[in-house]
């Protein structure tokens, strides 16, 4: 199918060009739809934006790191742990690619679909049990991902505010052990 054809060449630019920049805010359309040999309106029509273009691409970048994700959700460990496994395997993940992730928060943040928290949902149902509504695990599942994503990007007014470097790899750790603490204390699992 054609449209299928030009929105896989769209994504596939953009990667090819995330690869050779290591920086998703220094890629324009036009170089985006040059490399796709396609017109610069193709953009907004299949993906409304270039941002939103950038964030697709940087997701198929890292897709073969989420398979890391999906071995610790299919893992046997506690409820809790499992959560706090997945949490600081994806913020590594985040780490490890920002230069790339790091220009697509504010529109992950404040115009992307909100689809990371359905990632961890089930996670936290299991940590919540029967004490937790579905809106409250709902809600708590939201406050995780977006903080998280918050702190990554404004890491440095964190440090200054915390003293917590999350580019640190067990100071981001604690951190979500801390956090997962805050939300669920000591509950049995």
């Amino acid at each position: 199918m054609l449209s299928d054809n030009v929105k896989d060449q769209l994504i596939q630019a953009a990667m090819k060009l995330l690869s050779e920049s290591k920086s998703a805010g220094n890629i324009t359309a036009r170089q985006i739809v040059n490399e796709a040999n396609v017109n610069l309106a193709m953009i907004n029509y299949y993906f409304g934006s270039k941002d939103a273009l950038v964030s697709s691409a940087v997701g198929e970048l890292m897709a073969d790191r989420a398979n890391e994700l999906k071995d610790i959700k299919d893992s046997q460990v506690p409820a809790k742990q499992k959560l706090i496994n997945f949490l600081t395997a994806m913020s590594d993940i985040t780490i490890d690619f920002s230069e790339l992730t790091k220009p697509t928060v504010p529109y992950l943040l404040l115009e992307g679909e909100i689809d990371l928290p359905y990632y961890i949902l089930p996670m936290i149902k299991n940590c919540c049990g029967d004490r937790r509504s579905e809106t409250e695990s709902r809600i708590i599942a939201y406050q995780i991902i977006t903080f998280s994503q918050l702190v990554f990007y404004r890491s440095s007014d964190f440090l200054k505010l915390t003293g917590v470097d999350i580019n640190d790899k067990k100071q981001r750790d604690d951190l979500f052990h801390t956090m997962i603490d805050i939300f669920f204390g000591n509950w049995e699992e």
